[in-house]
């Protein structure tokens, strides 16, 4: 960041030192005929009076020097003051020509790019209080980048102009200056200098020194996060790929990255993200597209259309993840397309078991009022807007999947697996198949699907009816010594459970507990959950899959 404006006191020695600064536009061809002693970092402002036409135009400017251009020359910073409160803030021009956005907090005002996005380009302390003989301090910084184009948009360059002052202890020096006298004032290049006695302070001298500048010196215009480089290698394409070689010499060429690119916008509203395919939108501004996800964790992406039109920062941070082809085991399914097989698995659930309890309990219910997921309106509004289908297929890092990572994303599994369960229509269910309304009471959704599903497995096995004989398929649900098609849905339940930052023996052994269920060797993952992860999908899916046949053979 540049300090382009500040006003400001801090204590040295014991004494109060004041500093003034502020930044001034000029060709550059006029900074030479800037005289120190002339400058002045106070900005000047028309007031409320009308000019020599009688007519008012609010305007700020800086006095440099009474050279032609230089008397009224235009601030980085305007200010004005009123009531011992000065007020600094940025100048319109510049805030305009980036289209900079406000973003406000107790103590400082932030200017924001959300084109792209970057944040903080401005960092601005707007009011500072003066108390003789002190400031309370007041500052405009912006970030070089930024600056540097503003400066090249305008063909012109910035001039930093201060003042310093402070009482300092005299010494041989400045009694050398002084030669006696009261005052000294004296000018040398880009500074200017005046001494004073002060009477009634034995050898203390008030000091103050002027001066001026160039705020981005030629020999050093390098930017902090240059936009565009020279050029991107990509991993498996030859030499250096740039804007003009992607465009024209490039047509169906393609790069990989890792889908690790994605977690920077996982999470957070201003992006869009296409989990299908691996692309993101940023608010109409810029988007990554045409793209296609391949492999367990790779997402391909057409360098045409890549550099046509995607600001540079987004390039140089997608270059970041660039994996070379040949590493990309093409069989594997990525996350989204797991997340998808479940949830398509999950959506067949819901038709099958709602048809069998509309039979059984003369009901008319839809799926929706088993599962809460109306298929169709998802199916027809795109899996893009289905929140449910976002949170489960957000990436999942082969490199590196914490415990916590992975015990949040089994939340995720659980809210829609059992939270979505609708209570009231599968309580509703198990009280017309005969189960007492006083004993499960207390049971929330997966009880009474176990419920349920138990009351169907006797029905099957033993060939009972179970309109005539709910009775006696009742007493032989009470003798049920194993029953597994929900037990996965349970060690989710207990994987959920447990706190994220939960250690100690009783957690690892619940944990073990639970991943065994699923046939995972909690001591065979060396802290990367990334395969347990996949496996707890595939797991789910193939459970699914087997319920889904199952309740598709019963005949009643």
């Amino acid at each position: 960041m540049i300090s382009v404006a500040a006003m400001e006191s801090i204590e040295v020695n014991g004494e109060v030192r004041t500093i003034d600064i502020n930044s001034a536009l000029i060709p550059v061809k006029l900074f030479a005929k800037i005289k120190a002693s002339h400058v002045n970092p106070v900005v000047n402002t028309t007031g409320v009076h009308n000019d020599e036409n009688f007519e008012y135009r609010p305007a700020f400017w800086l006095y440099l020097s009474p050279s032609s251009g230089l008397s009224k020359v235009e601030p980085l910073a305007v200010a004005w003051t009123q009531n011992k409160r000065t007020i600094l803030i940025p100048d319109q021009g510049f805030l305009s020509t980036f289209e900079l956005m406000p973003r406000y907090t107790v103590d400082l005002n932030y200017w924001d790019d959300l084109s792209k996005p970057q944040y903080e380009i401005i960092v601005n302390k707007p009011v500072t209080l003066y108390d003789f003989p002190n400031q309370s301090g007041a500052y405009v910084k912006i970030r070089r980048d930024y600056l540097e184009d503003y400066l090249d948009l305008r063909k012109k360059t910035a001039v930093q102009i201060f003042t310093v002052n402070h009482i300092v202890d005299t010494n041989d020096d400045i009694e050398h200056l002084l030669n006696g006298k009261s005052g000294f004032e004296g000018e040398e290049g880009p500074y200017a200098i005046r001494l004073i006695r002060q009477p009634s302070q034995e050898g203390k001298i008030y000091l103050e020194v002027i001066g001026y500048r160039l705020l981005l010196p030629q020999d050093n215009q390098l930017t902090e996060t240059a936009s565009v480089p020279a050029g991107h290698y990509w991993k498996g394409i030859d030499g250096a790929v740039t804007a003009p070689r992607a465009r024209f010499q490039m047509p169906f060429e393609y790069a990989y990255v890792s889908d690790d690119v994605l977690a920077k916008y996982e999470g957070d509203d201003d992006y869009e993200i296409y989990p299908k395919s691996g692309s993101v939108y940023y608010q109409g501004q810029w988007s990554v597209s045409y793209c296609h996800r391949v492999g367990r964790n790779a997402i391909q992406v057409e360098l045409k259309k890549l550099y046509e039109g995607t600001p540079g920062e987004v390039i140089n941070y997608w270059n970041k993840f660039s994996i070379d082809p040949a590493e990309i085991k093409m069989d594997e399914e990525n996350i989204a397309e797991k997340a998808e097989h479940l949830i398509r698995k999950f959506f067949l659930f819901g038709r099958v078991l709602t048809s069998i309890l509309n039979r059984l309990c003369n009901l008319n219910l839809t799926p929706d009022d088993i599962i809460t997921l109306n298929e169709a309106h998802i199916e027809e509004t795109g899996w893009t807007e289905f929140s449910d289908f976002q949170a489960l297929s957000s990436h999942v890092s082969q490199k590196s999947f914490t415990r916590d990572q992975f015990i949040t994303r089994c939340k995720k599994l659980y809210i829609l697996l059992v939270e979505k369960l609708k209570e009231k229509n599968l309580r509703k269910a198990a009280l017309i198949l005969g189960f007492d309304e006083e004993a499960i009471k207390e049971f929330r959704s997966m009880k009474l699907l176990e419920l349920i599903l138990k009351y169907l497995q006797v029905a099957d096995d033993s060939g009972l009816n179970p309109l005539q004989n709910k009775d006696v398929i009742q007493t032989r649900i009470t003798e049920l010594t194993s029953f597994k098609r929900i037990q996965l849905l349970t060690a989710l339940n207990q994987l959920r459970q447990l706190d994220a930052h939960q250690n100690g023996s009783d957690a690892k052994a619940k944990l073990h507990k639970a991943l065994q269920t699923f046939g995972l060797d909690s001591n065979a993952l060396k802290n990367n959950y990334a395969s347990a992860t996949d496996h707890v999908y595939d797991t789910l899916t193939d459970d699914f899959s087997d319920l889904n046949f199952w309740l598709t053979t019963i005949h009643f």
